[in-house]
């Protein structure tokens, strides 16, 4: 199995994506240049993006669960990681936050600032997903895993946010876009980003075993 998050990803969020494809596909028939159906493609598009955000911010807090269930100590955290941790505790406004490190509060710390992370992350761009990454799990470079590259990703993003922000008055983009070049590359990065951080944690972490299965690539 992959991760917990991945399978979600492939299966309720990508099934909603998939009906936005089909009802396009049925109630254009055939016809074609129809841009009475732009909405469609539009919505598409913002639920693939919103499942994509998702997943990066889920799969992180389970990846900071499965480091906590490895490590005895905070002290068998990346360096980069107790650095961040470090920095959080410091600049807390609460003066008994370090305190709270003591036994195992460290993992309640650990995870606070994941979920912190998560809820500033304010787009799923690589340079986000790589800081993030770098700093709360301890991985350098995550988006250089990705076979459609960095760029693909964040042009994806970024025609996402052109929706967002100015709806029908966004560029056109057709649904053969989003069917055949944005689904395929971001489920193709999910899995990549899934694989990358399993052989991470295996890598990082006694016992040297894969937290779960890394799944083989489409072609």
């Amino acid at each position: 199995m992959p991760s917990t998050v991945l399978a979600k990803f492939e299966g309720a969020m990508m099934r909603d994506v998939d009906r936005i494809i089909d009802t396009h596909s049925t109630i254009q028939n055939g016809s074609r240049g129809n841009m009475a159906l732009g909405h469609l493609t539009r919505s598409g598009v913002l639920l693939l993006c919103a499942a994509w955000e998702l997943y990066i911010e889920e799969l992180l807090v389970e990846a900071v669960r499965v480091s906590i269930d490895r490590c005895s100590t905070p002290d068998a955290l990346p360096q980069r990681v107790r650095l961040t941790i470090a920095d959080f505790v410091r600049e807390s406004k609460h003066q008994l936050k370090p305190l709270q490190m003591a036994g195992d509060g460290w993992e309640t710390i650990y995870l606070e600032v994941a979920n912190k992370w998560v809820s500033d992350l304010n787009s799923p761009k690589s340079h986000n997903i790589d800081e993030m990454f770098l700093k709360i799990v301890g991985i350098e470079n995550l988006s250089a895993s990705w076979s459609h590259g960095a760029v693909a990703v964040n042009n994806f993003v970024a025609a996402r946010g052109d929706v967002a922000h100015r709806g029908s008055d966004a560029g056109n983009i057709h649904m053969n876009v989003l069917r055949d070049t944005y689904k395929p590359q971001i489920c193709r990065t999910a899995i990549e980003t899934d694989n990358a951080i399993s052989t991470y944690i295996r890598a990082s972490y006694e016992p040297r075993e894969y937290p779960w299965n890394r799944r083989t690539l489409p072609p």
